[in-house]
C-alpha cells in the first residue's frame, strides 16, 4: 500500500491518474478517507468516513497522463486527529464501479500550526 505523510493544517492533494480506458468515460468520482484505529492496519465498513475528498478533473500535461485531483483543504486537514488514516476513491465507469487500491496516510501534528 502506497504511504503518504501530511501535516495537520495542510492541504491534503493526491493524484489519481487515469492509467487506462478513457477518462470521459467515468461519470462519477468520489474519494474518502478513514481513520485507522490504533493498533490496527485497516478499517472496516462500520468506520466513519473522517473526511471526503473534493474533486478536480485534471488534462493531461507532457508525461503526466489524464486524471483527477483529490483535495481535502486545510481547515478540514486541521480538524481530524494526528494518526494514521486509508483513503480509497470510486469510479463510475461505463455502467461499472472501479474501486481504486487504498492508500495510507499519516497526518502528523504540526509544529507550525
Amino acid at each position: 500500500m502506497t504511504s503518504y505523510i501530511f501535516q495537520r493544517g495542510e492541504t491534503i492533494q493526491l493524484a489519481l491518474d487515469a492509467v487506462a480506458g478513457d477518462p470521459a468515460a467515468v461519470s462519477a468520482v468520489t474519494a474518502h478517507m478513514k481513520a485507522v484505529p490504533p493498533g490496527r492496519s485497516g478499517v472496516d465498513a462500520t468506520t466513519p468516513v473522517a473526511a471526503a475528498f473534493s474533486i478536480a478533473p485534471r488534462a493531461a500535461q507532457d508525461a503526466v497522463p489524464a486524471g483527477w485531483t483529490l483535495t481535502i483543504d486545510a481547515a478540514t486537514s486541521a480538524g481530524l486527529a494526528a494518526g494514521s488514516y486509508v483513503a480509497d476513491a470510486r469510479l463510475q465507469v461505463a455502467g461499472g464501479v472501479v474501486i481504486t487500491e487504498g492508500i495510507a496516510l499519516t497526518l502528523r501534528e504540526s509544529v507550525s500550526a
